[in-house]
């Protein structure tokens, strides 16, 4: 069976985008430190909930500017409360400011007391699913983050996972995804649930490879407000499935339900 035009559409706009095109920062430095230091990317990975992406890619570089590192030792030996300190410093902040401090803190304990200091040692031969559940072992870590961690090792750090189930593979349902979705017809509703069954729908064997090239789509061209329909590669494939109601998804916050029943907040903006 043919692909939907507009399935076929994204995968082939998603062989053209670049890795920097997934984790957007605010100054070159921000960029050179997440593809240098693999401790800075899990860093802001697990932070990626809910806060514009340029802020949580640059987040460890502000961190790292602030205190003159950025390492596993230094985070696991300090308390919540001086974490809380740092991150409230900032002059741009996690969404979560509270959890933070905590999900950082776990993730450098596991990385110092399992791992022996080097978070690479989390994917280094390892399967997709150890990754997966390992980093859902993080406070505030669901099903979606874990997923979109092993997409971004598999797309920008040419980690190869061996027995990875690209069937299994899921959209991380942002507000991004669902208005992307949306507005080509995908689904019927704006909601992240309708948004992962599609995904499965129209691309069975690997729905998670709608994932990059719709969330880049969503955030440079199919914005909330005045979309630049235009400029946009699904030009001539979208029926723009737009109204008054849904033109400000970026306003709204989703509870994304996966298939064991559980709940997952999702903000604004990855």
């Amino acid at each position: 069976m043919d692909k939907d035009p507009r399935i076929k559409a994204l995968l082939d706009f998603g062989k053209r985008i670049y890795p920097r095109d997934l984790f957007p920062v605010r100054c070159e430095e921000a960029a050179v430190l997440i593809e240098k230091n693999p401790f800075a990317f899990a860093f802001a990975a697990v932070l990626d909930r809910g806060t514009k992406a340029e802020i949580i890619w640059t987040v460890p570089y502000y961190i790292q500017k602030y205190t003159g590192d950025l390492n596993p030792h230094f985070f696991a030996n300090k308390s919540i409360e001086e974490l809380e300190n740092i991150f409230q410093s900032l002059l741009e902040k996690p969404r979560y400011i509270n959890d933070a401090p905590r999900t950082v803190k776990e993730l450098s304990e596991m990385v110092l007391n399992e791992y022996n200091g080097d978070v690479t040692r989390i994917w280094k031969g390892k399967s997709a699913s150890y990754v997966k559940r390992t980093f859902q072992r993080i406070y505030g870590v669901g099903p979606g983050i874990a997923s979109m961690i092993v997409l971004l090792l598999e797309k920008c750090f040419k980690v190869h996972f061996k027995d990875v189930d690209h069937k299994s593979m899921d959209v991380k349902p942002d507000v991004h995804i669902v208005r992307v979705f949306y507005r080509l017809g995908l689904i019927k509703n704006p909601n992240p649930t309708e948004a992962v069954e599609a995904a499965r729908r129209f691309n069975p064997e690997y729905p998670g490879a709608l994932d990059a090239p719709t969330w880049v789509v969503g955030r440079k061209w199919c914005i909330s407000v005045l979309p630049r329909c235009e400029e946009c590669p699904l030009e001539n494939v979208c029926p723009k499935n737009m109204d008054e109601k849904n033109l400000n998804l970026s306003r709204k916050c989703y509870r994304y339900k996966d298939d064991n029943n559980n709940y997952s907040l999702l903000g604004k903006e990855r």
